[in-house]
């Protein structure tokens, strides 16, 4: 009788061990889950901090003038102002590899970088210059998703997209009030 009961214990404590495996496995499982949710925040909250970056060095004066020559005349950039658009265009294309990276580790979606690269590439690369840029720096992406995902959309921009941006963003002065005519 006492070896029935220790082999009624023994399957007893096989199953609890059983039992403890399979709920260990499942809280693995989401904490890796966790885990990789708060990497992939991590990492877009760099990605949007250095598009922030970006955005803030490009209004500095400067560098303003020299973006602001690449649109509406690179004909007359000096080699200054082609370094300073080229380092913004460096770091677009940096970060746009970041976000193919994250999808390799399976931290974002295709369509994720996608869209992305469909959202920003207008705003940087909406330009005669910055597209000739690209086609200067393409063969040292060849065979990668940038070549296969920003090439064409960088090729279907229009190269006037930019100037035409800048001017239907200047509003028209508002007509004079008649209190302001009659003074």
């Amino acid at each position: 009788m006492a070896a029935i009961n220790f082999d009624r214990v023994n399957k007893w404590l096989m199953l609890g061990a059983n039992i403890g495996v399979v709920l260990g496995l499942i809280i693995l499982i989401i904490e890796v889950r966790q885990n990789a949710a708060l990497t992939r925040t991590a990492l877009e909250s760099a990605k949007n901090d250095q598009l922030a970056d970006i955005e803030l060095s490009i209004a500095s004066p400067a560098v303003a003038a020299a973006w602001t020559k690449s649109i509406r005349a690179p004909e007359t950039m000096t080699d200054a102002d082609i370094r300073m658009v080229e380092s913004h265009l460096v770091a677009v294309t940096l970060q746009w590899d970041n976000l193919f990276q994250m999808e390799d580790s399976g931290l974002a979606s295709r369509a994720r970088t996608i869209r992305h690269i469909q959202n920003t590439a207008p705003y940087y690369f909406g330009s005669a210059h910055a597209k000739n840029w690209w086609r200067l720096q393409e063969q040292g992406w060849e065979n990668t998703p940038m070549v296969e995902v920003a090439g064409p959309v960088i090729e279907a921009l229009d190269p006037d997209f930019l100037l035409n941006y800048l001017e239907s963003s200047r509003l028209s002065a508002p007509p004079p009030s008649s209190e302001e005519a009659v003074e």
